[in-house]
């Protein structure tokens, strides 16, 4: 992975934590969401970890700064709940019409 490659994921990484800190409810087994996303995150990030490809370190560096900018533009808008309504919310994500 190029420095800046390398550079940009770890930025991506920190911001996307930064992020599901804000998730502090629990889903349907009890666990809360943040944990659940942090782990899914780490998961995803391990996956990559050695890609040399510049061209696809850049591909799944836009991907995932796309996806953490419409999570974070639905935190603001209400499309996505950062606390429950109700003690039965089972995800934070609420479809979109």
């Amino acid at each position: 992975m190029a420095t800046t490659g390398k550079r940009e994921a770890i930025r991506l990484y920190r911001d996307i934590l930064r992020t599901i800190r804000h998730f502090n409810h629990p889903n349907e087994q009890g666990i809360l969401w943040s944990s659940v996303l942090k782990e899914s995150t780490r998961k995803e990030f391990e996956q990559n970890r050695f890609e040399r490809d510049p061209t696809k370190v850049v591909q799944l560096v836009m991907v995932g700064r796309d996806c953490l900018m419409k999570i974070q533009e639905g935190m603001i808008t209400g499309k996505v709940n950062k606390e429950p309504d109700t003690p039965t919310d089972k995800s934070p994500f609420q479809p979109l019409v």
